[in-house]
């Protein structure tokens, strides 16, 4: 009953403002345990910059910001569930995130991390929904003090690949990435994020963190709360339009009265 729940709510873009409206009424981020809470962002359109300013604005009244180097010494150490805290994340590397987000980010001093597919940096897909950040806007967010991670070598559903063919996706784009930007790469985000459909959760994550890499990001809602969680880091995946009551539906807990 529950799964049917949600896969209305997620196909019917009607039926999930009304459920999320509803969460919103007994749901607060201002009362969400202390943990990190990875945000997952794509793209951030021009027309949405006052929403995504806004969402940032939110989340900054109710914990801290960190970078994605920060949130593993924090997990590692067992500071995380000292406080609350939000770690920005993009993934795919779209121009947009550097001439729109960027100066959100700037503006509201908060750090953040963007996912690069490495074989797109030289060699973008032509298919819409790009554009994507080449090397010069690479070069500007790195600049400004933001951290980049990969999110493999082309997009591949790493599950459906064989042993080789991962290690080319987790191992090889890390590389690649530090080759063409001269910047370590410490963070890897599998493409989709799902487990068993989109990773397999026996090998991947062990392939990465043996890499050399220090966490695997996924996209299973959730909050980090130590070492445990470097191996599936959860994140959740947000649109820069959404009103911030959907925040706090998502992310929030029961609120008492």
């Amino acid at each position: 009953m529950l799964h049917s729940l949600k896969a209305l709510a997620r196909d019917h873009p009607v039926v999930r403002a009304l459920v999320l409206r509803g969460l919103a009424r007994w749901r607060r981020l201002a009362d969400a345990p202390p943990g990190l809470y990875a945000l997952c962002y794509h793209r951030v359109p021009e027309r949405h910059r006052a929403g995504f300013a806004a969402q940032i604005a939110s989340m900054q009244r109710h914990g801290r910001f960190v970078g994605a180097d920060e949130a593993v010494t924090l997990l590692k150490s067992g500071a995380a569930t000292a406080e609350r805290h939000f770690l920005v994340t993009f993934d795919d590397g779209y121009a947009d995130t550097v001439e729109v987000a960027l100066p959100v980010l700037r503006a509201a001093g908060v750090p953040a991390i963007l996912f690069l597919v490495a074989d797109w940096l030289d060699a973008p897909p032509a298919h819409p929904p790009g554009p994507y950040a080449g090397r010069a806007l690479v070069a500007e967010w790195l600049a400004a003090g933001l951290e980049i991670g990969s999110h493999s070598a082309s997009h591949a559903r790493i599950a459906t690949l064989d042993d080789a063919a991962a290690a080319h996706e987790i191992v090889a784009s890390r590389a690649a990435l530090e080759a063409a930007t001269g910047r370590p790469v410490r963070h890897f985000a599998c493409p989709w994020g799902v487990a068993e459909h989109d990773y397999r959760p026996g090998r991947d994550p062990a392939l990465a963190l043996g890499s050399g890499y220090a966490t695997f990001f996924t996209t299973r809602r959730g909050v980090a709360t130590g070492p445990h969680d470097l191996s599936a880091m959860p994140r959740h995946v947000l649109e820069p339009d959404w009103p911030l009551h959907e925040l706090d539906a998502l992310m929030g807990a029961r609120h008492v009265r």
